[in-house]
């Protein structure tokens, strides 16, 4: 497997601030914690970056960032998506109760789920349908380990089944609009390595 330099740059990059991230959260916990934002927008900036999206790709992206956003606002504020649950203060400033960086994530999760699925699959369906899961996999991940990372909080420390299907629906949603993508940059290799850069670090805070 012949990887992209800039994979290589952006990846090597990437895993010195996740490491980082895994020795200072369990060391300087206070100030790394509330620096956990910088882990999602620094890959997302690397890869829009690399793709440099145009016209109706910059549109989709804004309208995913949106309908990701309104969606936490409703679950935290109205309890009616994923279930009852607050943000901690880890993921950085917050417009009534959600923070900013979250619709990046869903915009940074949506993007390399549908690299690596479409890499693997032809038929857009499949794709949509298989991308979503896959990003459902990785929020079972993070999930039980998020109240001690300090990004959101379960009501009775619970996880509701409706977390995962509301994810679910909401990433067909976002999965659906990103079919719709134009640029042509294969970020697939990009995407394999930050998946499992991202399930690395995770893993490291179940030991």
């Amino acid at each position: 497997m012949k990887l992209e330099r800039f994979t290589i740059l952006d990846s090597s990059f990437t895993a010195i601030i996740y490491i980082a991230g895994i020795i200072g959260i369990r060391f300087l916990p206070d100030f790394f914690l509330k620096t956990s934002f910088i882990s999602i927008l620094i890959p997302l900036s690397l890869y829009l970056y690399r793709i440099k999206p145009k016209g109706k790709d910059i549109l989709l992206i804004l309208l995913v960032y949106s309908i990701s956003f309104i969606a936490e606002w409703i679950g935290v504020s109205l309890g009616w998506l994923f279930g009852s649950y607050k943000y901690g203060d880890s993921l950085g400033i917050k417009l009534d109760g959600v923070p900013l960086i979250i619709g990046a994530n869903w915009i940074l999760l949506s993007l390399i789920s549908r690299e690596v699925i479409s890499r693997l699959l032809k038929n857009k369906i499949l794709i949509i349908i298989l991308s979503s899961i896959l990003m459902v996999l990785i929020d079972f991940l993070i999930e039980p380990i998020s109240d001690n990372l300090d990004f959101w909080i379960w009501e009775n420390n619970i996880i509701p089944y409706s977390n995962y299907l509301d994810w679910f629906l909401i990433a067909l949603l976002n999965q659906t609009l990103f079919s719709f993508l134009g640029y042509k940059k294969d970020m697939f290799h990009w995407s394999l390595i930050y998946i499992f850069i991202l399930v690395l670090f995770f893993l490291t805070f179940y030991i």
